[in-house]
């Protein structure tokens, strides 16, 4: 029973070194991507753009490991383009045209990542919610099943064998959402048994 929590722990700890793995593994296959993608630019020459096949590495990065990996990965393919285009002979007729063009790139690329990634960051938590309000309605559906009688018409339910109220008290007592529908004696039973009587109404 002591070691228990030393298991968990390394469990945890277990995850979390694969996690980190995981991320420094989609990291360097980003940064080889990106160095790919700087040496097909090079060798094709500064006449032909690959803009877009630099946003490849940079949306992985920002959907698999989030906005900031993403920029440092845009900040990356700035210089890879940069180095691309300078190893294979470009020339600009002014410092202002070379700074504006690594500008504009460097833009487009950091507004490419933080758009995915926010995309990413709200397909999650769509899901999120998603999962959360089907829970709801599983709960629902579940004290629905046990109410004692009818809500709308008062006639009570046959319970084929079950205790309806039992069942219905002890869901209410184990789910978060239902715990505002019971009593402070049914939600916090005392010294007077379980709590599991139901309440007299007083006339």
């Amino acid at each position: 029973m002591m070691r228990l929590p030393d298991l968990e722990n390394g469990a945890a700890g277990d995850a979390a070194s694969q996690r980190g793995s995981r991320v420094l593994l989609i990291f360097a296959g980003c940064l080889l991507l990106l160095l790919l993608v700087g040496w097909l630019d090079y060798i094709t020459g500064y006449e032909l753009g690959f803009f877009v096949f630099y946003t490849v590495p940079i949306g992985l990065a920002a959907w698999y490991l989030g906005r900031w990996p993403g920029i440092w990965v845009a900040l990356g393919a700035t210089i890879a383009w940069w180095l691309a285009d300078a190893l294979a002979g470009a020339k600009y007729s002014s410092r202002f045209s070379f700074w504006w063009n690594s500008t504009v790139h460097f833009a487009a690329f950091v507004i490419n990542a933080v758009t995915i990634a926010k995309i990413k960051l709200e397909l999650r938590q769509r899901h999120e919610l998603s999962a959360k309000l089907e829970a709801a309605r599983q709960t629902l559906r579940a004290a629905a099943r046990v109410l004692p009688c009818c809500p709308l018409c008062g006639k009570a339910h046959p319970q084929t064998g079950r205790d309806g109220p039992a069942e219905l008290r002890d869901l209410a007592r184990g789910n978060a959402d239902l715990s505002g529908a019971l009593c402070g004696e049914c939600a916090h039973p005392g010294g007077d048994g379980d709590g599991a009587a139901p309440h007299q109404a007083s006339s």
